[in-house]
């Protein structure tokens, strides 16, 4: 209770001065269902692939409530300052938030969101918005007379046959094996009620066993404050249930792509119910948000799994599935900002996590869903672009006690608490407009007597867990993807085990 106080108080500090920073798929397809144009997502931030903070037009949209009525209200505006009004660059398909980009002017230098000129364009006002004047028709709406209008639906169609087997090659001779799965991936039901609150419903994964993971099947809905006259301008809250965002995951889409990061191993569960609040401070961006965290746990019983084997997939799979109130609600802080550097645009972000969750399993990289760990994380991450590739890296420590609370076996005080450490490094090479393939590989408590990382008071034989893993996607229509992954756990060890799979995703 204590630590919920002191959290609500820092966010309720922090609303005061914040405007609200988002990376959503929703506000995207809000944008494609007004105007008919893909036009990315820099139509909103500085960097095509969103993620870090808006440009001077997603300025505006976020500070004029975020809904579809929003974009009327800022028709009329010159967001960009370069002469011409939003609505007029997007009718002649330029970038209203990008100065270099003019109905004269519809190709946009492709290092312009690379560039420090870009990040300083329109001087002041990219990281102060003034009052914006309502341009005429809202759409009709008011607080009441409006809700539940413009009702945005869309999302993705995921297909996946995942195949495992031991060694480097998975069941080449009995492909009957895999697992095929068709979930709906970012499924999107957005609306406002009036002009101040926008309600989404995202990621609702329904058709796969529910998952105990970040980035595994659930379902998220939840409401966005904005614009409230109680509340400052530009201040904006997320309450219900979403996803909680730590370190490169942010900026990542590992709900959508098979080669996972290190959110897996650091949360180790879906973020649930919980209270969001997202900002940013010149060009630092952050995020606090307190979460409701694990409610259960799968506890061993005769006749259905035995001590120290892992659970199934994903936490599912043999148990007593077992309610439980979770004493010490997890708290996520993230912090990044872009900074310029030798006229390339460097991504950094720092996370910090408290609270308790499932352990890592080492024994099939999933989650342990049995017990409880009190878990602290540090973590370091950076993404940039050099030459053709896109480049991201991340480091994380942090250390796990044990809770005897949740123990089946009493264990040593001096044994209960261990340091964590993980590695995590991604590349990015488009080979074509329409082809691109991806490489990633990450290690979690790496041997210390071969990588002589930082020890403190982990040891060195503990479990090591590597994943090395490739991908080659095909974009053969406007929304649409086909993509071959491969990619083996272990790779230094006589137990690796090797997975390939083949994926489909479609936006409707």
């Amino acid at each position: 209770m204590r630590k919920f106080i002191v959290s609500f108080s820092i966010a309720f500090f922090f609303i005061l001065i914040a405007e609200q920073s988002f990376a959503l798929p929703a506000f995207y397809k809000m944008f494609r269902a007004k105007y008919e144009w893909a036009g990315g997502c820099n139509v909103c931030h500085f960097s095509k692939k969103g993620g870090d903070s808006p440009n001077p037009y997603g300025r505006a949209f976020l500070h004029n409530g975020m809904n579809l009525s929003t974009f009327v209200r800022i028709a009329e505006v010159d967001s960009d300052k370069d002469g011409f009004s939003n609505i007029a660059e997007i009718i002649a398909r330029s970038y209203p938030g990008d100065a270099a980009s003019t109905p004269d002017n519809t190709e946009s230098p492709d290092e312009l969101s690379e560039s420090e000129d870009a990040f300083e364009s329109g001087d002041e006002d990219v990281f102060s918005f003034d009052d914006v004047e309502a341009s005429g028709d809202t759409g009709g709406l008011d607080f009441l007379g409006g809700a539940f209008g413009n009702l945005v639906f869309g999302g993705a169609l995921d297909i996946r046959r995942i195949t495992r087997g031991q060694d480097l090659v998975p069941d080449a001779t009995n492909w009957d094996t895999g697992t095929t799965l068709i979930h709906v991936a970012e499924f999107v039901v957005t609306t406002n009620v009036g002009d101040h609150v926008s309600i989404l419903g995202e990621q609702l994964l329904t058709t796969s066993p529910l998952g105990t993971q970040v980035a595994d099947d659930h379902g998220f809905i939840y409401a966005i404050l904005t614009g409230l006259p109680v509340l400052p301008k530009g201040a904006s809250l997320k309450v219900g249930r979403f996803r909680h965002g730590f370190g490169i995951d942010t900026k990542s889409d590992a709900a959508a792509n098979p080669l996972y990061n290190l959110v897996r191993k650091n949360i180790g569960f879906i973020s649930d119910r919980g209270l969001q609040l997202n900002g940013f401070v010149g060009p630092v961006s952050y995020t606090l948000s307190l979460a409701d965290g694990p409610d259960s746990l799968r506890t061993v019983t005769d006749g259905t799994i035995t001590t120290g084997i892992h659970i199934g997939p994903h936490g599912s799979g043999g148990g007593v599935l077992k309610p439980i109130r979770n004493n010490s609600p997890p708290l996520f802080l993230h912090v990044n900002g872009t900074l310029p550097i030798f006229g390339k645009r460097i991504w950094l972000g720092t996370s910090y996590f408290d609270g308790n969750s499932y352990p890592f399993n080492p024994m099939n990289g999933d989650v342990n869903p049995s017990t409880l760990l009190y878990k602290r994380r540090v973590g370091l991450a950076t993404s940039f672009k050099l030459w053709r590739f896109d480049l991201a890296a991340e480091w994380v420590r942090g250390q796990d006690t044990q809770l005897l609370k949740y123990l089946h076996i009493p264990i040593p005080a001096d044994d209960r608490k261990a340091t964590v450490e993980g590695y995590y490094l991604h590349a990015e090479l488009p080979l074509t407009e329409t082809l691109d393939i991806r490489l990633k590989y990450d290690v979690w408590n790496p041997n210390t007597a071969k990588y002589n990382t930082m020890t403190f008071n982990r040891e060195q034989d503990e479990q090591v867990w590597t994943t090395l893993g490739g991908a080659l996607s095909w974009h053969f229509a406007e929304g649409a993807l086909a993509r071959i992954v491969y990619q083996v756990n272990n790779v230094e060890k006589s137990t690796r085990s090797a997975a390939i799979i083949p994926q489909l995703l479609l936006e409707f």
